[in-house]
């Protein structure tokens, strides 16, 4: 792994270029680098703002206090081949014509571009939402949340003498009912009393609020699984407002469509992504929420020689007719049909066209518990609990397993 920038001449010839090291754009490196391993003479760069991968589905655990940050960053270093350069930088703009990136180490030409960029929230332009709330993307935005928690509670502490104020200062709101706000909302009700006590704060004085514009929380699920995810919040004095569209982010709170003030000392924001803006600037075509529209095989319609896996990737099932949404299952497995595909490409073989095997649903609520539709089956629980900690077991596993079927890996 290098950080040099090979830079070739534009057209046909130059590396395969990845540009983003998230779920998608780190599983076509890792498959692509073992189907590739008997033809040396092609390159492979990866770029990257970090030098890291973050297990993006463990953030709401260190947002919750319950692991650290550095914890779900796994250096690159110790999953990428050496035949993998590696170039960590900042992309700013592409020559789609002249097959080029732009980035802060200079640029980067490519023969094929595979854009895994992820994602970034989306405000939906709710006036003074982007100023109020925290967000959850990284592990940095998962670490701020759980300082300003603490900050809060001591905050909210010193107000003894104002219950009113103590009793805001000591809420925490949840923006966005989908799994990250739910399973966020379900650690920090669990962890809050434990962490009131040593603020010299009674057990029951923090509360966790959660705020969801659907009719339902975790939306598109079972209403079995529905039910079961309520009744665990509930149990853990998780207020949860439905149909509760925001109006408003204001010093005050969330203001409602409704006018209803939901209040609280810590806002933080799970309600929905959107693509970065450097691809709204691009010249791609875009559909729903900024995505990259691509054609059945992952290649961006009008661009065969640019393919598109994660976040950014408007991929419609055809079996429902909506948009995949944007999760790491299905990052993982578009990631593999784009190395798939590429592999095809240099070989001459027909391309694979893509499809979504849905492998359910796992959802944690708490500390200890969760939801789970797997196979038709819905279950919640300390078993749906232990299933998810048994998927980002196997998830960190996999990815090392990956780069140990190089074999000129070190």
């Amino acid at each position: 792994m290098t950080d040099a920038v090979n830079v070739s001449p534009a057209g046909g010839s130059g590396p395969i270029v990845i540009v983003g090291a998230g779920y998608a754009g780190l599983h076509v490196a890792l498959r692509l680098t073992a189907k590739l391993r008997n033809e040396p003479k092609i390159e492979l760069t990866l770029v990257d703002r970090h030098d890291y991968h973050q297990v993006l589905t463990e953030l709401p655990r260190v947002a919750g206090g319950k692991r650290a940050a550095d914890a779900v960053r796994i250096p690159l270093h110790d999953m990428l081949a050496e035949r993998v350069s590696f170039v960590q930088t900042e992309v700013n703009d592409f020559d789609l014509a002249g097959r080029r990136l732009f980035t802060g180490a200079g640029p980067i030409a490519w023969r094929r571009l595979v854009l895994a960029l992820g994602s970034r929230p989306n405000d939906f332009a709710i006036p003074g939402l982007a100023q109020r709330t925290l967000s959850l993307y990284s592990a940095s935005d998962a670490e701020q949340v759980w300082t300003a928690v603490n900050k809060a509670l001591t905050a909210a502490a010193a107000a003894a003498t104002d219950p009113q104020r103590q009793r805001r200062l000591a809420t925490v709101v949840v923006g966005g009912g989908g799994a990250t706000g739910v399973e966020l909302a379900g650690e920090l009700a669990e962890i809050l009393p434990e962490v009131a006590a040593s603020h010299g704060l009674a057990p029951d004085r923090p509360a966790v609020q959660l705020v969801e514009a659907g009719p339902t929380i975790l939306a598109g699920s079972s209403p079995q699984l529905i039910d079961k995810a309520a009744k665990i919040l509930s149990d853990l004095r998780v207020q949860v407002h439905t149909n509760a569209t925001i109006a408003a982010a204001t010093e005050e709170g969330f203001r409602l469509k409704d006018g209803q003030l939901v209040e609280g000392g810590v806002f933080v924001w799970a309600g929905g992504l959107k693509a970065p803006e450097l691809v709204a600037q691009s010249g791609l075509p875009t559909g729903h929420n900024g995505r990259v529209k691509v054609d059945q095989y992952l290649r961006v319609l009008d661009h065969p020689e640019i393919y598109v896996a994660g976040d950014l990737a408007s991929v419609v099932d055809p079996r429902t007719g909506h948009v995949l949404p944007p999760l790491a299952q299905v990052a993982l497995e578009e990631g593999e049909t784009v190395a798939r595909n590429l592999d095809a490409e240099l070989n001459g073989r027909p391309l694979e066209v893509f499809t979504f095997h849905d492998k359910g649903f796992v959802v944690s609520v708490g500390t200890r518990r969760g939801v789970a539709d797997i196979a038709g089956i819905t279950t919640g629980g300390h078993l749906a609990h232990l299933l998810k900690d048994a998927i980002e077991w196997e998830y960190r596993q996999s990815v090392r397993h990956l780069r140990g079927w190089d074999p000129i890996a070190r």
